[in-house]
């Protein structure tokens, strides 16, 4: 009762409102918040992938410039004399040429800061010319670079990010031999430390890794570089977050056409977004705001409207009780106000109509009660005389004393219980009593069974002389010419707020007309009308217990008469 109460209650009702009315607008903030705060991160990852844009396009282009310079290596003269004839000259001639390459050469290597060194390797002059010295001629390393000159886009080596080579001539169909071979060497240190120009503490990291054998060069030689690759592998161009060693970071990447590999940067995410932290905040601020706008709110409907209503409430149902001493006052001078001062106009009010009219009816009742039980006192005490007057002439001695004691119980219940009402139990009893009195002056002829009181009847408290009456007439006009064979059984049901206590009887001389006439009189409250047994149990049933109780009568299954007491309980509300 209470759940159904508080689920009906205003002050939930003004609350769910207010809430719902709130909603709309704290949904509409969380997507602008969503919003904004995707838009932020997008242009931040667009900033980072155009920073590892610039470096690349710069790198690439540098490193395109230099190919430049290293193919017009190709058509130096000096260079061509002394790979194609050198035993046309002398050593000082040799000396002077090659003196003259070496400029070239060293202008080259100056020309970018990503060449590490820069030589040409002369097979027919046995000499390797480089911008700083001339060396022998190394035919392995000889050997390893004419390999690589059939792919000269990549290569990487432990210190050496990528070999730029070029030979002529340019076909192996021209000459089986090679004249020359020119190897520019890109420096790892020169990229790296160009990488490392790009990071801005130590928890970010550049890297470049090359898509055939996966090695990687790294602004930051750490097993993270590793893990992030892990992660990234599949992707060519763009970012995404990545979660290593429980820390997520943000992944940019771009490819590298020139290099045949990937450019990758990474960075904490909490380093990235760090400023957009404090829009996380202002947005918990908001929700704080508005949980502690209804908390408020809340408090302020209870105070001043459900705090009022419920105290009306509870006056109300003092005032069901029959308490009219009761005076209520509120101390705003608004609605409530006016509310209280006509509730307490009405319950004067009331109070004056109960003296006057409810109490004149309650006396009433009260002695009609007392009238109509006093008209059952005489009728078993006539038939009880005729009884003994009965057992005497048959000179039945033997049963004689049980007989007087069972009446003496029976007329004790009767005259020292001055009581308008008892308990069930004892009216049982006094019914119980009546049917054993009963059964022993028909023994031969009747048969009574009577079900043992179910304890959930006990608790009621019901007017005098309701069951032995029902009893009584089931004996003189249902059992009395039944043969020898007359069954009487008294039994209990409860449904609910519903008692029930059903006496039926196997009498025969039941027809349709007398049931319809019998139920006809148990209403009939006129003035000229017989006020018979059932009649009188049937008004003080309702007069106590309300017009749903009662008697009821139908015909058994036994073909006599059925006669059903009905008591409804009713159950006590639940203050609100």
């Amino acid at each position: 009762m209470k759940k159904e109460l508080w689920r009906k209650s205003v002050l939930k009702r003004l609350i769910i409102s207010f809430i719902l009315i709130l909603m709309p607008i704290y949904i509409l903030s969380i997507v602008i918040y969503d919003l904004g705060i995707s838009t932020l991160r997008k242009e931040i990852s667009n900033s980072i992938v155009s920073q590892l844009s610039f470096y690349r396009d710069s790198l690439e282009n540098d490193i395109n410039r230099v190919r430049t310079l290293e193919i017009e290596l190709v058509n130096d003269k000096d260079l061509n004399r002394l790979a194609a004839v050198p035993e046309s000259l002398d050593s000082i001639q040799q000396m002077e040429r090659m003196l003259r390459v070496q400029q070239r050469l060293y202008a080259v290597k100056n020309s970018s800061k990503y060449i590490g060194d820069i030589y040409v390797m002369v097979p027919a002059l046995e000499r390797t010319i480089s911008a700083t010295s001339v060396s022998e001629f190394d035919r392995a390393q000889y050997d390893r670079i004419k390999n690589l000159d059939s792919q000269p886009d990549a290569a990487m080596d432990e210190n050496v990010i990528k070999y730029m080579t070029v030979s002529y001539p340019f076909s192996y169909a021209v000459r089986k031999e090679k004249l020359f071979i020119i190897v520019i060497e890109i420096s790892k240190d020169k990229v790296v430390e160009a990488l490392q120009s790009m990071t801005q503490n130590p928890k970010e990291g550049v890297m470049f890794v090359n898509k055939k054998n996966k090695s990687i060069i790294a602004a930051n030689n750490t097993d993270l570089n590793q893990n992030v690759y892990n992660q990234i592998a599949s992707m060519d161009n763009g970012a995404q977050v990545v979660h290593v060693n429980n820390t997520r970071y943000l992944a940019v990447s771009i490819t590298s056409s020139v290099f045949n590999s990937t450019l990758s940067k990474y960075l904490p995410e909490d380093s990235v977004f760090h400023d957009l932290e404090k829009y996380s905040k202002w947005f918990l601020l908001l929700t704080v705001s508005a949980v502690v706008i209804i908390v408020l709110y809340s408090i302020y409907m209870y105070q001043f409207i459900h705090k009022p209503i419920g105290k009306l409430a509870s006056s109300f149902k003092k005032v069901e009780k029959g308490d009219f001493d009761i005076n209520i006052d509120h101390r705003h001078n608004d609605e409530f106000r006016y509310i209280y001062h006509r509730f307490n106009s009405m319950v004067d009010n009331l109070k004056n109509l109960v003296d006057q009219v409810y109490k004149q009816k309650i006396l009433v009742q009260k002695s009609e009660m007392k009238q109509l039980q006093s008209q059952i006192r005489p009728h078993f005490l006539y038939n009880s005389f005729f009884i003994l007057n009965t057992m005497a002439r048959v000179g039945d001695y033997e049963n004689l004393e049980i007989f007087t004691e069972q009446l003496g119980q029976y007329f004790q219940f009767i005259t020292r219980n001055a009581a308008d009402e008892v308990t069930i139990e004892k009216e049982i009893n006094h019914a119980r009593v009546y049917s054993e009195i009963q059964a022993m002056r028909f023994s031969n002829q009747i048969k009574v069974r009577f079900d043992p009181l179910p304890d959930s009847f006990k608790p009621l408290i019901v007017p005098r002389l309701i069951l032995q009456p029902v009893i009584e007439n089931a004996f003189e006009h249902g059992l009395t010419m039944s043969n020898g064979k007359g069954l009487l059984i008294i039994s209990f049901d409860k449904l609910e707020n519903e008692y029930r206590i059903v006496v039926e009887d196997n009498g025969s001389n039941l027809d349709q007309h007398i049931l319809e006439t019998m139920r006809k009189s148990l209403d009939d409250n006129s003035e000229s009308a017989e006020v018979t047994g059932l009649q009188n149990i049937h008004q003080r049933l309702k007069l106590k217990f309300g017009p749903l109780s009662g008697l009821s009568l139908e015909k058994g299954e036994a073909g006599g008469l059925r006669v059903t007491i009905t008591i409804m309980q009713e159950k006590e509300e639940q203050n609100v």
